[in-house]
């Protein structure tokens, strides 16, 4: 069961953030938000398949990856944040940025909003204590600076 499930949530992802995409899909990134709360396994199939997505080599799937990361972190509560707030999924954002990974074949683009996503959240969810020490190991890494210059969105 799980694993028709787990397609399900696949086949939203793969629509939300398909590279032909001319702009952001609200219908299919509202669809795979609802689809989470939906699944008891949701928020832990969901963070992988959006790691994945995340460490795209194509730009603006890489991008509209992190939208539905953003949209999910606002609108899935507090199960999908306890699995964003995980060593495990916050590795897999922390490799986009260090250089030490993927970093320096991942775009600038996608490297700011990784780190302005973990900064608006550090905000947000002062509870998840892990999100915070992400964000402050790469700030010591002198990644994050330009995030605190920006408003949390």
């Amino acid at each position: 069961m799980a694993e028709a499930e787990g397609e399900s949530l696949e086949s939203w992802l793969n629509k939300a953030t398909n590279p032909s995409n001319r702009q952001e899909d609200w219908e299919y990134i509202i669809g795979f938000c609802d689809q989470i709360n939906k699944e008891l396994e949701g928020p832990q199939i969901a963070v992988r398949l959006l790691a994945h997505k995340i460490q795209s080599p194509q730009e603006w799937e890489a991008l509209q990856a992190l939208t539905v990361l953003e949209a999910c972190m606002k609108n899935c509560g507090r199960r999908f944040h306890n699995e964003v707030g995980k060593f495990r999924f916050l590795n897999e954002l922390i490799k986009v940025v260090s250089p030490k990974y993927l970093g320096d074949r991942v775009s600038e683009k996608v490297k700011t909003k990784v780190i302005e996503l973990l900064y608006s959240w550090t905000m947000a969810l002062p509870e998840e204590a892990k999100i915070k020490d992400a964000y402050h190991m790469l700030k010591r890494q002198a990644f994050s600076q330009a995030a605190e210059k920006q408003k949390p969105r």
